[in-house]
């Protein structure tokens, strides 16, 4: 519920002006004098004192109450219902209203009367462009009842606690930089390929491919050696992990680098959510808190700390360590920071397991025995490192 912030009332050009023909009425009707250009020019000065206390009695006693979703992504559309409450007995006119949170398209509402002890209410749809959980609110009233000589404003301020969860960024840049890391390998990393997942279709042969999984039949249609092909068989759980880490000390990236892993990170959960991949969420804005996500339909808990996140740099990578070590077996695990991931790469030991590392600057990718050109890959947005240890 808003409260009155500030009000004001002054003159409008309509009055000015009459406040000036009246002076101009005035002053040769005493000179002359003449009876009727005094009378006029009197008239014309007494309009304005009498409109003045009426002006600011319009706007006096009302309130702003509003009504939205609980939750919702950042620049996503939710129904939102402002209503303007007059608690006085008289009627409140010509009330103009304008509500920072409304869209472009809503500015300039208008209520030619809000009755005494009433309310007006107009509902439309609108959307936030920056997460949070609180979100600053700023309704003006304005109004030039009676007769346009007086402009009375009143300025609400409060604050909306709403939920606004990070855009989602889908990390469809991670599957094409996986598809592209494929393209120039040799026959020892195709056979390093998973086949037991489900059945998908039939294709040609490849240098690495399994004998057994030549499909016999479709090979003499053909003509042409044919072998069955498998979807990826999917991972037991995500483990992803965020930290903002420098080692060298030096100042933050700035905000929007922040924001922008925000994106990324809630794109991941969606991911998850999309697959449901059960996950496990461990951030430094945290307090390296683990968050687990059994459910892959319930993201809640995990999206509302991205909501409320706030950057918290560091140099020392002890608590990240312990955070990657604690990795469930079978877990596939993600590594994203707002810092470039050459800064911190070399801070990890070696370990049982690969690591997706992301950042939001460059593509990366090492692992054994391939190296590729960073050429075949720099049309993908985000960065990745897998880095492969032998156990």
């Amino acid at each position: 519920m808003s409260s009155p912030s500030a009000s004001r009332t002054r003159l409008t050009g309509r009055g000015a002006c009459l406040l000036i023909l009246s002076l101009v009425s005035l002053v040769p009707g005493v000179l002359l004098p003449e009876p009727a250009a005094i009378q006029l020019g009197l008239l014309g000065l007494c309009l304005p004192l009498l409109a003045y206390p009426l002006a600011r009695r319009n706007l006096r006693g009302l309130r702003i109450s509003r009504k939205y979703a609980d939750q919702a992504f950042a620049g996503q559309l939710f129904p939102y219902e402002v209503h303007v409450h007059n608690d006085r007995r008289t009627d409140s006119r010509g009330v103009e209203i304008e509500d920072s949170l409304a869209g472009p398209a809503e500015r300039g509402m208008d209520a030619a009367v809000i009755p005494g002890e009433s309310q007006v209410e107009r509902t439309f749809s609108t959307r936030l462009l920056r997460r949070g959980t609180s979100h600053r609110a700023r309704t003006m009233l304005m109004s030039v009842y009676p007769l346009g000589l007086w402009r009375s404003e009143l300025e609400l301020r409060d604050r909306v606690e709403m939920t606004v969860f990070p855009r989602p960024v889908p990390p469809r840049e991670l599957e094409e930089a996986q598809d592209a890391a494929l393209l120039d390998v040799d026959e020892a990393e195709s056979a390093r390929r998973d086949w037991t997942g489900d059945f998908h279709g039939i294709r040609g042969f490849q240098p690495g491919d399994r004998l057994k999984l030549i499909h016999w039949a479709a090979t003499a249609r053909s003509g042409r050696v044919m072998v069955r092909q498998f979807d990826r068989r999917l991972p037991e759980k995500f483990s992803i992990v965020f930290h903002s880490i420098r080692p060298d000390g030096r100042k933050p990236t700035g905000p929007d680098a922040f924001e922008s892993a925000m994106e990324l990170l809630c794109g991941l959960l969606l991911h998850c959510q999309e697959r449901a991949i059960p996950a496990d969420f461990t951030a430094s804005f945290m307090g390296w808190r683990t968050v687990h996500i059994p459910n892959p339909d319930d993201l809640d808990p995990a999206l509302r700390q991205l909501a409320a996140a706030r950057p918290v740099p560091e140099s020392n990578a002890s608590a990240l360590l312990h955070a990657i070590s604690a990795t469930e077996a079978g877990a596939r695990v993600f590594l994203v920071s707002e810092v470039p991931v050459r800064e911190w790469e070399d801070l990890l030991p070696e370990l049982p397991f690969d690591i997706t590392c992301l950042s939001l600057s460059e593509l990366r990718v090492k692992r054994t025995g391939l190296y590729l050109a960073n050429a075949a890959v720099a049309a993908v947005a985000a960065a990745q490192v897998s880095i492969p240890v032998q156990p």
